[in-house]
């Protein structure tokens, strides 16, 4: 009752029917007197009442922002939903955290993915301004999970500001818990909305392709320079387009360069066509995955794959065409778009099916994966992903000691129970960071035991 803006996350396009974009009068018979502000699930697209456009200064009379859209009706009035870097208009007004209430949800966070055995982050973007913050945690002794911190990179150039933040961090993050060296940036933005960049029109409507954020000569050189310079580069693309032109960058940089073993990643790749699968072998680009992303709910079926059409369909989240043809996979979440509990993400590698069973066989199901592989693609893979597959992703004398014990074998049950797995303990770094309420009963019981005997 107190707040003065209502934030949250989370709404889905196949909510709101057939244009699958939300509305501001829906927000406005609810909170008619103070700012809302909603985030799509996948962070691409957001919702505004009337009071919050107002506190940005969007209006009919505005113009689009750079690499983004504001909704509008036939009229020209914004209807409340704004895609990609639009939805930047009101974040900037929005009051902004104090230090303690970010340090209260870091440690929240930090609880909940020891919770689930994550023991290692990779942070592709929105953490990196906090550094000092995830430092305090460490030196007070509240950091239990391992961070890799990449910059955010924005559109449309590298800036010698930027540079030396970048630099900065590298110098000065550089050990097990903490660690900088990686560059995150985006080509395009997603089906659901038309934003990821084609290479063909899109199925449901043919004037649209979508478009890149950066002109792909700029996006190339600053591939290039990074390249040089020897940061890891992580690169959103989604679309057919955006994915060939971020191996492309990829590709030149290397040759430009003379590196190799440079491990460049692209994030998400729901689109890709024949020709660019095997390039991720040929070319040493990490695809970096989220399987439950391709989970094949009303969002997927309905809404996806009506947008990216049928043509597209085979290709859908590529997985086992591109190992198959020498690829490197690494898993990883996109949390908050999906749960950081991985296990759901395994179940969908391995059945491509939704947790009742739907389709039978699974979605696409010749890009289905083994437990073999998808366990590795969370583990190993990951680790080489980040660059510490030497110290970190598997069981072996002289790594870090971080591992999970888990509450049923995975080799042996129904995939379909795979999402009932409980993680009975974490350990990171030769220390038991959580235990579950099950495990304390097992050992209470076992000691009970024990002192009968």
């Amino acid at each position: 009752p107190d707040a003065k803006w209502i934030l949250g996350r989370g709404w889905s396009y196949p909510e709101f029917g057939a244009e699958a974009l939300p509305h501001k009068k829906y927000l406005d018979e609810i909170v008619p007197d103070r700012p809302v502000f909603m985030e799509g699930f996948d962070g691409h697209t957001s919702w505004a009442n009337s009071k919050a456009l107002a506190a940005a200064g969007i209006d009919r009379n505005s113009p689009e922002p750079p690499n983004g859209s504001i909704v509008r009706d036939k009229d020209g009035e914004p209807t409340g939903a704004l895609k990609e870097f639009a939805s930047d208009l009101v974040t900037k007004v929005v009051p902004p955290l104090t230090k303690e209430e970010r340090l209260t949800a870091l440690r929240a966070g930090v609880i909940e993915v020891n919770r689930v055995g994550v023991v290692r982050i990779h942070s592709c973007g929105g953490d990196f301004e906090h550094l000092p913050l995830f430092d305090e945690l460490r030196r007070n002794g509240q950091l239990t999970v391992r961070i890799y911190m990449g910059y955010f990179l924005d559109p449309p150039s590298l800036t010698p500001e930027a540079l030396d933040k970048i630099e900065a961090v590298r110098k000065q993050y550089k050990d097990d818990w903490i660690s900088g060296g990686a560059v995150k940036t985006m080509l395009d933005g997603v089906v659901e909305s038309h934003t990821a960049a084609m290479l063909g029109t899109y199925a449901d409507n043919t004037a649209l392709t979508g478009s890149t954020f950066w002109q792909p000569e700029a996006y190339k050189k600053v591939i290039t320079e990074l390249d040089n310079r020897g940061f890891q580069i992580f690169t959103h693309a989604i679309g057919d387009a955006a994915v060939r032109l971020a191996l492309d960058a990829y590709e030149g940089a290397a040759k430009a360069n003379g590196t190799t073993d440079a491990r460049p990643r692209i994030e998400h790749i729901e689109t890709i066509t024949a020709n660019d699968i095997p390039r991720f072998g040929k070319l040493g680009v990490i695809a970096s995955f989220q399987p439950l992303h391709a989970y094949p709910d009303e969002d997927t079926l309905s809404v996806w794959l009506r947008n990216a059409g049928k043509d597209r369909e085979p290709r859908a989240w590529a997985w086992q065409s591109i190992a198959k043809t020498g690829g490197r996979l690494a898993f990883g979440s996109d949390w908050p778009v999906v749960t950081i509990n991985p296990w759901a993400g395994v179940q969908n590698a391995v059945t491509r099916e939704t947790i009742e069973g739907a389709p039978k066989g699974g979605w696409v199901p010749e890009q289905k994966l083994t437990m073999e592989q998808a366990i590795h693609g969370y583990t190993l893979g990951a680790a080489f992903g980040g660059r510490r597959e030497k110290s970190e992703g598997s069981l072996e004398p002289g790594k870090l000691a971080d591992m999970i014990l888990l509450s049923q074998d995975l080799f042996k049950i129904d995939p379909h129970d795979i999402v009932k797995t409980e993680v009975l303990w974490t350990m990171v770094g030769g220390k038991i960071v959580y235990e579950s309420p099950k495990w304390k009963e097992i050992t209470k019981a076992a000691a009970e035991k024990s002192i009968k005997k």
